[in-house]
């Protein structure tokens, strides 16, 4: 079941859709503001407990560079930082969220670098990272411009890990078109789909795993923490009406996936 947790799993990655030669198109990204002022930690599917079984999953090793995609308030950053002692890069387009997780890697002491910057286009050169995570970010995101984007900055043998928002099975066009102008996305994916579009960009070995294939520790709240950053107006708390809705009326088709893919050693 896609809950009202995974639901709020988005980082701002862009302000506007191009194509080469063409003016650019604004996006709808009133979800987007909406959960930044709510400045919400760990609010991807699973909370901070999917996230640290997926940690405790992956082989990521001290001193491994990771760029946290979306990172929203710094959360998974901090923990990266603390547990693995890893190199952490945040990225999030939304200048509230870069302020919140600057803001907790000074105070955390952790150190973990966090820039403004969209997943469609990142500032780092070829083969940088270890690992690339992507938390409930790339289904927001144009995946023909970002999941290549991914690929790029990975070393040769680098890894993957997206949790991403993913359909049961397919849904009228009606029903697809009222979701989408909500969350602002620009099409909603099954597993299949999701597993075509990083293959289609190169990464090989991809995998789908369902949170019960993710050992989970039961003294972690999968819930997420908020920070409001400011009062509640009328239109944010229609977004958050309508999302409720959203998320009973289709509780039984929006779900959610951890995907996994390598970039191949000879990239």
């Amino acid at each position: 079941m896609y809950s009202i947790t995974a639901a709020l799993s988005l980082s701002y990655t862009g302000s506007y859709d191009r194509v080469k030669g063409e003016t650019p198109v604004k996006k709808n990204h009133k979800y987007i503001d909406f959960l930044a002022k709510l400045a919400i930690d760990n609010a991807h599917p699973g909370g901070r407990r999917l996230t640290e079984g997926i940690i405790n999953r992956a082989s990521i090793k001290p001193g491994d560079s990771i760029l946290d995609v979306g990172c929203g308030t710094g959360a998974t950053s901090a923990l990266l930082a603390e547990k693995i002692h890893a190199d952490v890069t945040g990225i999030d387009f939304h200048p509230g969220m870069v302020k919140r997780a600057k803001k907790r890697s000074m105070e955390s002491g952790l150190s973990f670098k966090v820039l403004q910057a969209s997943a469609e286009e990142l500032p780092f050169e070829d083969h940088t990272f270890d690992w690339v995570l992507s938390e409930s970010v790339t289904a927001f995101t144009d995946s023909s411009r970002s999941v290549p984007e991914y690929l790029r900055v990975l070393r040769p043998g680098g890894k993957l890990i997206a949790v991403e928002m993913t359909l049961e099975k397919s849904l009228p066009l009606s029903d697809t078109e009222g979701i989408q102008n909500l969350y602002g996305v620009q099409r909603l994916y099954t597993e299949n789909d999701w597993k075509a579009v990083l293959e289609r960009a190169g990464f090989t070995s991809v995998k789908a795993l369902k949170e019960s294939d993710i050992v989970l520790h039961s003294n972690q709240s999968p819930l997420p923490v908020f920070h409001l950053t400011s009062e509640i107006d009328d239109e944010t708390f229609e977004i958050w009406l309508t999302h409720l809705q959203v998320m009973q009326n289709y509780k039984d088709v929006l779900s959610y996936r951890i995907y996994l893919a390598a970039k191949p050693l000879d990239s």
